[in-house]
């Protein structure tokens, strides 16, 4: 198989047949997973490889390692900056456009809300549930590129703000979001009356988006209704 010469880096010639590794098992490589979120989050962003550790919450070991593939296989190129090795996402790629198409449709958007969300005034809880979190485990998701989104945002974010994020997110990667927003009291008095929605919502996995310490979107937790009530009574 002969090289082809791309961006000073010799690349094998896939055929029209191959899957791109970029692409395959995302819910197993949790780096992978968590590196493809944070780059495609920000396409135009550069990150040196301490940079992408603090960001990720990885070892230098797992990040070294996914980066150096990601970057043999094409997908992020390398910038010296002194003596600093900056990597980006190379959108010059063959298949930038379909790498690009499949993560925004997936793991994406857990990534584009969180980094959405952050500019939220008022939010003291805001995650994703429902059957978008399998994409996130190690067994067979049980969401299917046609399903919804689900997030539930607790304080008191205007949810006109909120629904602008849900459709421009929805929007770009042509999944319909839906959500919901709660006041703090509203929350506190359904896990007291053991509302069956709250139930519902925390007897199975959700993605953490903001408010949950030491939590990232690209790993479902688990918290009881007594774990969100010591959250909210937490100081601002």
């Amino acid at each position: 198989m002969q090289p082809v010469k791309y961006d000073c880096i010799d690349y094998p010639i896939r055929s029209s047949y191959d899957v791109p590794m970029i692409v395959i098992d995302l819910s197993r490589s949790e780096a992978r997973r968590r590196l493809l979120s944070l780059f495609f989050a920000d396409p135009q962003g550069e990150h040196h490889l301490r940079d992408l550790v603090r960001l990720i919450g990885m070892s230098l070991g797992a990040v070294q390692n996914v980066v150096g593939r990601l970057e043999r296989e094409g997908l992020l190129k390398r910038r010296r900056l002194g003596n600093l090795a900056l990597f980006s996402l190379n959108q010059r790629y063959p298949l930038y456009a379909e790498t690009e198409a499949m993560v925004m449709k997936t793991i994406g958007i857990a990534a584009l809300l969180e980094h959405a969300l952050a500019e939220i005034k008022g939010m003291r809880l805001a995650f994703i549930c429902g059957s978008y979190v399998s994409v996130f485990s190690q067994s067979e998701p049980l969401w299917s590129g046609g399903s919804d989104v689900d997030l539930l945002v607790v304080g008191d974010a205007d949810p006109r703000a909120i629904s602008r994020i849900a459709r421009e997110v929805g929007a770009r990667t042509n999944r319909q979001i839906n959500y919901t927003v709660l006041a703090v009291k509203e929350v506190v008095e359904k896990i007291a009356r053991r509302d069956s929605f709250i139930a519902e919502v925390l007897s199975k996995p959700i993605l953490p988006l903001a408010g949950f310490p030491k939590s990232d979107h690209t790993m479902p937790i688990r918290r009881k209704p007594k774990d969100i009530l010591e959250l909210l009574e937490r100081p601002e």
